[in-house]
């Protein structure tokens, strides 16, 4: 039997109402009990974020979207039914794979007859892409997957990305890239252009390009630059020997694997787009079966080029005895490989053998970042039901978390504050889900697991489930690594060398007695420390603040510095010196413009213990 399927009108605008009609035909007749299975990519049943899904329905033909199925042939008469099943592992959980049934209930169907399946009364996702909708007659696929696209629509704002750190005379790369609402790169075209560099120099004019450019540039003059498009400027790159870093990377980011995701090019968008220099892929193991870990490989072995572009392999894991959600990551394949929560695999991570996961894992090989700390779903009982929150507390993790998320697309994870302009009361209402969570009151929280004496680093991570790496607002993390590899970016995060930002490329430099973030330094007690603040930010600064905790004597953490330049601008540079008066640590904290929703910067601690 050969099976022929296509796409009526296989292109449709992101975000546009429309109807889908799918048709097929096969060389043999259908009689009654024959079956016509389909199923449409995740990012076709998604509402407007990972939570809400499209409800499927075949009796309201006038109802938002309906699924009809008819032949051109007298009489024949389908049943519908439609169930959950999330398409890349059938036997994982579901949140909004749909699977379409239609079994031939009355009538007959002769072969080469024209069988037409609509979509109707719905509107194409906010993500640009080609996906395939599965399609099995009689549980035969057909001879090519029919293939449904969804195009970016006009530009709505601009980025312009530069690197952070460049030796004098190198050549890097000016990336202009224009996103519609959406934030897919978009359909507008550019003509005429020029490309000015913050000393005055027309560096290119006569630019013509739709969607994105990558601009060559070399600079021989030391300094930090910027460089303007239209009314747009980029983050600053300084310039100078042995200037090199930090890379910017998000590496909590779900795909179509994920029961909750879609999206099928998880590394294209934070490399050409995003202008990342590393990414990972951290599916909910518990949608991935066997072949999710085998794509999940296949799409960082692809991407990976060291020196260029870094993928670390990881997963989203949450067991159990550490409490909240965490992210596994690797820091080779082997490792990655070894630890795959798959059925029959030795460190199944279900409730009776998750104790194998931390008794197997290598912390020179594998890391466990915790997220939103402080999380509560929805409307959270007074006794904490439907919480997320992470007591540290709660089981010996061996040295497995250097790190934490301070920030997500869900919030901060700084303190607990639900009043905060980025709580996770506020953050989502901002995106087009609008959904509100709660903060749960509680030491859940980086500067509660500080006072803790946990020397925890920060990251950012967006937790994206659009596959976007590295979107505005979502969260980044900034890696001061000694190359671009994934060896050397694990080794980074392992050692702390590393601090958030709320998705801006806010550059910051911050030592304590010469001790760089994530360190620890030595001092006997009363002496002086000086310390050392450097900001380059993408707007106007707003606050730059310095935050001490001295443990055994304070009870908060106090707030050492709080500064803002006047008059208004971008770059700062503040000294100061402190008295060690028993074991503390110190942190920088910036905020800059807008005030509606404000980039933001936390470096990780540096500590000075007494000797």
């Amino acid at each position: 039997m050969q099976v022929t399927a296509e796409i009526e009108a296989k292109s449709f605008p992101v975000g546009e109402r429309c109807s889908v009609e799918l048709l097929i035909q096969i060389s043999e007749p259908l009689t009654v009990g024959d079956r016509i299975e389909v199923q449409y990519a995740n990012s076709w049943m998604v509402i407007s974020g990972p939570s809400h899904t499209r409800e499927l329905q075949h009796v309201d033909p006038q109802g938002e979207h309906y699924i009809s199925v008819a032949a051109e042939s007298d009489g024949a008469e389908f049943d519908l039914e439609i169930k959950k099943r999330h398409l890349p592992f059938p036997e994982g959980i579901v949140r909004h794979g749909r699977h379409i049934i239609a079994t031939l209930g009355r009538g007959s169907i002769p072969s080469g007859t024209l069988i037409r399946i609509v979509y109707a009364n719905t509107f194409a996702p906010d993500l640009a892409e080609t996906d395939t909708v599965w399609v099995r007659v009689k549980g035969q696929a057909p001879g090519a997957e029919p293939l449904l696209t969804t195009t970016a629509g006009p530009a709505e704002h601009l980025r312009i990305i530069v690197p952070s750190g460049v030796e004098p005379g190198k050549e890097f790369v000016v990336r202009i890239v224009s996103l519609d609402r959406f934030d897919n790169r978009s359909t507008t075209r550019y003509e005429n252009e020029s490309l000015i560099c913050s000393d005055g120099r027309t560096i290119v004019e006569n630019l013509d390009f739709i969607g994105s450019i990558k601009v060559p540039v070399r600079l021989e003059k030391e300094g930090a630059y910027r460089f303007r498009f239209r009314d747009v400027l980029s983050n600053v790159v300084r310039v100078g020997r042995g200037c090199r870093g930090p890379y910017w990377g998000d590496i909590h980011l779900h795909t179509k694997l994920s029961h909750d995701g879609y999206g099928t090019e998880p590394y294209a968008y934070g490399r050409e787009v995003s202008g990342l220099d590393f990414a990972g892929v951290t599916d909910h193991w518990q949608s991935l079966g066997q072949g999710g870990y085998q794509q999940t490989i296949k799409w960082a072995r692809e991407a990976y080029e060291p020196g260029r572009f870094v993928t670390l392999l990881g997963d989203e894991r949450n067991p159990g005895q550490f409490t909240g959600h965490h992210n596994l990551y690797h820091r080779d394949e082997e490792s990655f490989t070894a630890s795959a929560a798959t059925r029959g695999n030795a460190i199944f991570a279900d409730a009776q053998q998750e104790g194998h996961l931390q008794a197997m894992l290598d912390p020179s090989r594998a890391i466990l970042i915790p997220h939103h700390t402080g999380l509560g779903w929805r409307r959270i009982s007074l006794d904490g039901s439907l919480s997320e929150a992470i007591d540290l507390d709660a089981c010996d993790d061996q040295g497995l978390r250097p790190v934490m998320e301070i920030y997500s697309h869900h919030g901060q994870s700084e303190l607990w504050n639900p009043q905060h302009i980025l709580s996770y009361e506020h953050n989502r209402m901002r995106r087009p889900e609008r959904r509100s969570n709660v903060s749960i009151s509680g030491p859940y929280y980086a500067q509660s697991y500080w006072m803790k004496e946990r020397r925890l680093g920060v990251i950012g991570s967006s937790d994206e489930h659009s596959s976007q790496a590295g979107r505005r607002h979502g969260g980044i993390a900034a890696v001061w690594a000694e190359e671009l590899t994934r060896e050397a970016i694990f080794d980074a995060l392992r050692n702390r060398r590393c601090y958030a930002t709320t998705g801006e490329r806010i550059l910051v430099d911050f030592s304590v007695a010469g001790v760089p973030m994530g360190g620890v330094g030595q001092r006997k007690k009363g002496d002086h420390v000086s310390i050392e603040l450097q900001v380059w930010c993408t707007d106007i600064l707003l606050r730059a603040e310095v935050l001490r905790f001295r443990f055994g004597e304070d009870s908060a953490f106090v707030t050492i510095m709080s500064e803002f330049p006047q008059p208004e601008s971008m770059d700062a540079s503040f000294s100061l010196e402190d008295e060690v008066r028993g074991d503390c640590l110190y942190y920088a904290r910036i905020t800059q413009e807008p005030l509606v929703w404000p980039g933001m910067a936390w470096t990780s601690p540096v500590w000075i213990d007494i000797v």
